[in-house]
């Protein structure tokens, strides 16, 4: 009787150490591999979205969406949202509003800090406008280098004044500092300082000969151009990728040209120093 039950003890110890391994085994790979769990932004219309929220910094929602973690990260306003329930039980309200039905949360904000542009107005000019800006200090700042180089400027007929600066563009880039006027949102402003540089083909005529000589020659040269500008646009998020921005911006130009001849085509002189207006239109896509 002793040996029997002696036995079904060594038995059952045998069986139960399979499941005492399971179970070990499991808490360690819950202990090394936590499971994730999504957070829940319930918003005021009562419907929900499973997110892995960032940061809530004032009123804005930092956030990835669930089903894309790695994707672009979304501001979403707190006016739209009655509680955040993180994945660790937490709850987090937020001051109830009823918006319109017209005024939808914007959840298309793309904190991207780099923005490849371009500038179709320029092809107006037969220019060809490529831009970089880099953003820095949450997005609330922004470098931006245009570069312009000018296509099909030697078509029959064209008007090499050198008063004509846009039109007779070879190259030009410059600097560009924008201020950024609110964080990351889908319509905002900014203001900055702006330096131009260029050079420009135009016509240079050779001094006259008074004495019944030869006629003055007529030669194409190249001269340079700069400007200081203080600008100030306008910001749109067209989607997930797409900005459309809006600048313009005033002040002071100077043009440097041959001196050394007596005449020029046209009176251009008089733009040599002169107050300068420019606009930029720019469609770009931020990464």
């Amino acid at each position: 009787m002793r040996n029997t039950l002696s036995l079904q003890s060594s038995i059952s110890r045998r069986s139960m150490l399979p499941a005492v391994v399971s179970v070990c085994i499991m808490l360690c790979l819950s202990w090394l591999y936590p499971c994730q769990a999504q957070d829940l932004i319930v918003r005021s219309n009562g419907t929900s979205l499973e997110a892995q929220v960032l940061d809530v910094k004032g009123t804005q929602i930092f956030y990835k969406k669930w089903a894309e973690r790695d994707g672009p990260t979304v501001v979403l306003s707190t006016e739209y949202v009655q509680y955040i329930l993180y994945q660790n039980g937490v709850k987090r309200t937020f001051e109830q509003h009823t918006p319109a039905a017209s005024t939808l949360p914007v959840e298309t904000v793309n904190l991207g800090q780099n923005i490849v542009s371009v500038r179709p107005a320029d092809l107006i000019f037969t220019n060809l406008t490529l831009a970089y800006e880099r953003l820095l200090r949450a997005n609330r700042l922004g470098i931006k280098v245009p570069v312009t180089v000018g296509i099909n400027h030697r078509g029959p007929g064209y008007d090499f004044s050198s008063a004509y600066y846009q039109h007779n563009k070879v190259f030009s880039t410059g600097l560009e500092v924008n201020f950024y006027l609110s964080p990351a949102e889908r319509f905002r402003y900014f203001v900055g300082p702006a330096v131009q540089w260029g050079r420009f083909r135009y016509l240079y005529v050779g001094p006259y000969d008074y004495t019944g000589g030869q006629p003055p020659q007529m030669q194409n040269r190249v001269g340079q151009h700069w400007a200081i500008l203080a600008n100030a646009g306008v910001w749109y998020q067209l989607n997930e990728r797409l900005v459309f921005t809006a600048d313009g911006g005033v002040g002071w130009q100077t043009k440097k040209i041959d001196r050394n001849g007596n005449t020029f085509i046209i009176s251009q002189l008089d733009t040599n120093r002169w107050f300068r207006v420019s606009g930029n239109l720019n469609l770009g896509y931020q990464f």
